[in-house]
């Protein structure tokens, strides 16, 4: 799943593991602005789901608020 939020664009997937579950992952980039080059952020693992609904939807309130954080 990918959207824009704030001046961020957000791409949330879900990592199916061996284990069988789904682990909740997002990446965050803010666009280059003026004077600042591109910025990303990786969350790895945040926790881990038995749906990947679940997991992505835990990504998704995840780097919300990050972001909510970051634009501080």
């Amino acid at each position: 799943m990918q959207f824009d939020y704030r001046h961020f664009h957000i791409d949330c997937r879900a990592r199916h593991a061996e284990d069988g579950l789904y682990y909740a992952r997002a990446k965050i980039v803010r666009p280059p602005q003026k004077n600042r080059h591109a910025q990303s952020h990786e969350s790895g693992d945040i926790d881990s789901f038995s749906n990947e609904a679940d997991a992505i939807s835990c990504a998704r309130s995840w780097a919300m608020e990050w972001c909510d954080a970051a634009a501080e």
